[in-house]
């Protein structure tokens, strides 16, 4: 009977494991996914709008946008991020971080070309 409670308990503290490992399996192959879709090619490309005013189009909808689409200034991008800056009439600026994956279409409002 006491070597059914140790081999349980051998058992349970092995799987206990199971979760951290799971999760950098799937992180992996996030990273994979992003690779084949090109994620890396548009983080670069929004990484050159840093300092400019545009207007972002996102895949989901917030109560904060409309339908959507924001005339905003981004202040900072990385490989799966962009902070942005935005003015609301009641709260005054406000500053979000959005996904880039969930990102649509990006319009450049004030765009001056560097000779």
């Amino acid at each position: 009977m006491e070597w059914l409670g140790l081999i349980a308990f051998v058992l349970v503290m092995y799987y206990s494991s199971y979760p951290s490992k799971t999760n950098k399996l799937i992180s992996k192959v996030n990273k994979l996914e992003k690779k084949q879709r090109g994620g890396s090619y548009m983080s670069k490309l929004i990484s050159e709008l840093v300092g400019k005013e545009c207007q972002i189009s996102v895949s989901v909808y917030s109560e904060w946008t409309d339908m959507g689409k924001y005339k905003c200034y981004v202040l900072d991008a990385d490989d799966d991020w962009i902070k942005i800056r935005l003015k609301d009439k009641k709260k005054g600026e406000i500053i979000k971080l959005i996904r880039i994956e969930d990102i649509d279409n990006v319009e450049v409002s004030e765009y001056k070309e560097e000779i």
